[in-house]
């Protein structure tokens, strides 16, 4: 079974795989996500601490331990040629050994109306809440964490889109409609495309404000080197 295949039979059971440190545990540990997935992100991450560790220096403990949830969604061509959803939060192991919880969820493609997207918002609190209560309950963390996940809100379904088939060539597109589309909801629908169109490659990082609101996004060409890890981790920015 390829990679992709793997990560689309994991997604059909709806449940988010996760992959990293947790308090209970004296060592990594993992669920439902592809091994090559895994090694992907083992490396870019032990890099991307390390680094992070040159760029923030002495303030760097300090940095990661109230470091936000970071929500994420990585475009095809980052890690393989699915869509992947979830979020990373800093955690260590039961020892004291400092390494990332990741929670994540792979799609063929990204929810695109409105409705969809509100409804993804609800599923990433859902891992949010679940990711924070692994901090909380040291004992149980691992049977905790894998029932709230089991409890997570259902992807969100696609609601029937403005457009239903493109035609293409190197100077013209030409988009047929549902009949009666307005103008507002076939424009989005177009944006939408384009926009994840290119994409490609890229990886996207926001964090949620203390008052439930994003308060910016990160687009970043692959995954983020120990610096933009660095920036991302301490809240700021833009990177440099």
């Amino acid at each position: 079974m390829t990679m992709p295949e793997a990560a689309a039979a994991g997604a059909a059971r709806d449940v988010p795989g996760w992959y990293g440190k947790l308090s209970s545990l004296g060592d990594f540990a993992q669920r439902r996500l592809p091994v090559p997935w895994m090694q992907a992100c083992d490396t870019w991450l032990s890099s991307a601490m390390q680094g992070s560790r040159v760029a923030l220096g002495e303030r760097w403990l300090e940095v990661y331990l109230t470091a936000p949830v970071l929500r994420f969604a990585w475009a095809p061509g980052v890690v393989d040629s699915m869509w992947w959803f979830g979020l990373l939060m800093p955690s260590c192991d039961s020892v004291g050994r400092y390494f990332p919880l990741l929670i994540a969820h792979p799609r063929m493609k990204p929810p695109e109306d409105r409705i969809a997207l509100d409804h993804l918002e609800l599923w990433y609190e859902h891992l949010a809440d679940a990711a924070v209560l692994t901090l909380q309950d040291s004992q149980g963390s691992v049977d905790a964490l894998e029932a709230a996940l089991r409890d997570a809100p259902p992807w969100p379904t696609p609601g029937r889109g403005p457009m239903l088939a493109t035609q293409h060539d190197a100077q013209a597109q030409h988009l047929r409609l549902v009949h009666g589309s307005p103008l507002s909801h076939w424009l989005h629908g177009v944006a939408a495309q384009v926009l994840a169109s290119g994409l490609h490659g890229r990886t996207l990082w926001w964090r949620t404000t203390e008052a439930g609101t994003e308060d910016s996004v990160d687009i970043i060409q692959g995954l983020p080197d120990g610096v933009r890890f660095a920036d991302l981790l301490a809240g700021r920015v833009g990177g440099p």
